[in-house]
Parts: structure tokens; C-alpha cells; sequence
């Protein structure tokens, strides 16, 4: 049965393959720009953030960042609750030197808030691949400088900054 199903297979791809003749050749090989695929994102087969064609962190400073990180600051329990964030401001992302390449695809980023109680404060956030709803997307995770009163992102939102290189 096994047999069958390949010699099936085989015999389907062979018909699909387009016919090309000697005028269709190009001189020389045209390299292709690098595709990542899904064992890519783990580190033992190659560089996770080597993936120039994929697109699945955004950027900083784009709205959707911004608006998530908005969101993952105001809706924090009441026990843990800072004032809450009027405007989120991204400044940029902060440059990863230690720990480069990571297995996990990160970006880390600065910002500025204004809180509600009329204070300006600096935020530090981290895009994450891979850690939205059960492992599919990215997720947003944010630390208020001076807000941490629990510890969550350790003293001075030293979790959601790049290590300092040695």
C-alpha cells in the first residue's frame, strides 16, 4: 500500500513539473533569497534570528506593538496595578549584543509613558515570538521603570533590557 501511495505521488509530481529547455536557463544561478521555515526557529538547527524574509516580530515602533503594550500595562490586578498609562510613547529598540544569536526571537525596546497621576516614566517592553495564545504569534511584555513594585521584571526592569555586554 505504501508503495502504491509513493509510486502515486511520484507520478503526480512528474506531470506537474513544467518543461524547460536550454533557452530557459539562466548563465548562472540565481541565488534565491533565504526562506525560513518552522525548524528554524529552533536553535540546533540554525540561527533563529537569521530569518531576513520573516516577519513575524514586528518592529518597535509599529501601532499594533504599541497598542498591545498599552494594553498589557493597564490591565495589570488591582495588587499590582501602577497608575494607569495615558500615552505610550516607543522611542526604539535597543540593541542585543550578549546572547546573540538566542533560541528565542526577541526584540527589545524602549519607551516612554505618561501616567494618569500626571507622572512621566520610562518603559521598557519586549517582543517575543512564538509566546501569544498557545505558542502561535507574538506577545508584548512591558515594565514600568520605578513601577515595579513586586519585582516581576527584577529590580530596575532588569528582565526587559538587553544584558550588558562583559
Amino acid at each position: 500500500m505504501v508503495r502504491f501511495a509513493a509510486a502515486l505521488i511520484a507520478a503526480v509530481l512528474v506531470c506537474q513539473a513544467p518543461v524547460v529547455q536550454a533557452a530557459d536557463l539562466a548563465a548562472e544561478p540565481v541565488q534565491k533569497a533565504k526562506r525560513c521555515n518552522i525548524f528554524n526557529n529552533y536553535f540546533i538547527w540554525g540561527d533563529p534570528t537569521d530569518c531576513p524574509n520573516d516577519e513575524d516580530v514586528p518592529a518597535c515602533t509599529s501601532k499594533t506593538v504599541v497598542s498591545a503594550a498599552l494594553r498589557f500595562s493597564n490591565r495589570a490586578s488591582p495588587a499590582y496595578r501602577v497608575p494607569r498609562v495615558k500615552t505610550f510613547t516607543a522611542i526604539g529598540e535597543l540593541p542585543q549584543s550578549v546572547y546573540n544569536p538566542s533560541p528565542l526571537v526577541r526584540r527589545y525596546c524602549e519607551g516612554s509613558v505618561q501616567l494618569d497621576n500626571g507622572d512621566h516614566a520610562r518603559a521598557y517592553y519586549f517582543v517575543e515570538e512564538d509566546s501569544g495564545f498557545v505558542g502561535i504569534s507574538w506577545n508584548v511584555y512591558v515594565c514600568i521603570d520605578g513601577y515595579d513594585r513586586w519585582r516581576v521584571y527584577d529590580g530596575r526592569c532588569r528582565v526587559a533590557i538587553p544584558a550588558p555586554p562583559r
